[in-house]
């Protein structure tokens, strides 16, 4: 299948491209360029001015964790497992555990997906996600090692950090932890130990780091891993986040992540301002909206192994396109000030899976099925049946809950 769209504003990485013409052949991008061609393809989207961005990609989520309200009753915690266990101990997780897991994952592909979000690293062992890859209408990233997390307390994730290592280098995986979530003893040794049992290089994905400090940071650039900032759920659970301005400093690779919405953010647009307003009110400056938008774009696409495909809006790489409505004329800004209102639409693998509901027609040239709705108070097209998840939610808890990550209405 080959299709094109017109008239957009491309954002490349040499910058923005105006009056672009983006092509898609086979679910990958096969030209961008300037101006209108005089030939035209049988499918043609006219964006009349809108950017274009990379498909976003949310470098730490835990999609079976996708439910609300968040849980911190006894906040700030010292470390992650007194919050786990409020968690456990809670009614909304009684709650939630009478949904099952596949809805869970749904209703975690659909917050990601309405963001602008095509791809997401689940952070959770293998044999969880597994059954719901392919029922999901995001890329839930499946190449990955792992641990839970780097302390004595650590869940029992994969088959220990020396052993998940090496099988990420050995097949050119990111191997993913937890590391620093709290401020106890173990916590602000974890990446000192972690170096130690030498597991840290390219392939490390280190998600917090917030109990770093300035030699854990030099360690961290040095080995060349990369982190991942949760903010919103640090500041939530702990009421303190990773040093970030160090940490860029320092050249490190940093990517953001909603972490789940018990904790973290409800989209990854409400994450990228907890981050810049964390920033500004930490150091007294704006956090660059360049930086950002490689926060959610190519630098989780460097981190998790998949920069040959995803990341960037390049010839060759795999169709996966955001665009937003172009209310500032700045491209980073933009995406900066998003919000679910301003998606016009999510494509993914070359194929549209979310977006206005002016744009139908394109969903049903390319086979795509899915269900009119609203979204934010927009009149939207969603792929899948977004409606029959939300009504066997409904049956499942006897009474219809409101979803803040999944404003539909």
């Amino acid at each position: 299948m080959e299709w094109e769209i017109v008239n957009s504003k491309a954002v490349t990485p040499q910058g923005v491209l105006e009056n672009s013409t983006i092509r898609i052949k086979d679910g990958r991008i096969s030209s961008i360029s300037s101006g209108i061609p005089q030939d035209v393809l049988p499918i043609r989207i006219n964006l009349r001015g809108n950017f274009v961005y990379p498909g976003l990609i949310n470098a730490h989520d835990h999609l079976l964790g996708t439910y609300l309200p968040k849980v911190g009753t006894n906040r700030p915690y010292l470390n992650w497992l007194p919050w786990d266990n409020d968690l456990k101990s809670s009614v909304v997780y009684a709650e939630r555990q009478q949904l099952e897991p596949e809805q869970l994952y749904l209703l975690g592909s659909y917050k990601n997906l309405i963001s602008g979000v095509t791809s997401v690293l689940d952070h959770i062992p293998h044999f969880v996600q597994k059954p719901f890859l392919d029922k999901s209408p995001v890329r839930i990233l499946e190449r990955f090692t792992l641990s839970h997390s780097i302390c004595s307390y650590s869940l029992g994730w994969g088959d220990g950090p020396q052993i998940e290592y090496a099988r990420a280098k050995e097949g050119n995986l990111p191997f993913v932890t937890h590391i620093s979530e709290g401020f106890d003893e173990e916590s602000k040794n974890a990446l000192k130990e972690l170096n130690s049992l030498g597991c840290l290089g390219e392939n490390t994905v280190l998600v917090h780091g917030i109990a770093f400090d300035t030699k854990d940071i030099q360690i961290v650039s040095k080995t060349k891993a990369s982190l991942v900032w949760c903010p919103e759920s640090n500041l939530f659970m702990f009421g303190k986040t990773a040093p970030i301005q160090e940490i860029l400093e320092a050249g490190i690779n940093v990517s953001l992540g909603t972490d789940s919405p018990m904790s973290g953010s409800i989209n990854i647009f409400q994450e990228i301002k907890s981050a810049r307003e964390f920033f500004a009110k930490e150091y007294g400056k704006e956090l660059d909206p360049k930086i950002v938008f490689k926060m959610v774009t190519e630098n989780p696409a460097k981190a998790l192994r998949v920069e040959n495909d995803l990341g960037k809006l390049e010839i060759g790489k795999k169709a996966d396109l955001l665009v937003l409505s172009s209310e500032k004329e700045d491209a980073y800004q933009t995406l900066c000030n998003a919000d679910l209102k301003s998606v016009r639409l999510v494509v993914k693998d070359g194929k549209p899976s979310y977006g206005d509901l002016s744009l139908k027609d394109f969903f049903d040239e390319t086979g795509v099925t899915g269900r009119e709705i609203k979204i934010a108070g927009t009149d939207k097209y969603l792929a899948g049946d977004p409606l029959g998840l939300l009504e066997s939610v409904t049956r499942a808890l006897g009474y219809k809950k409101d979803l803040a990550f999944f404003p539909v209405g």
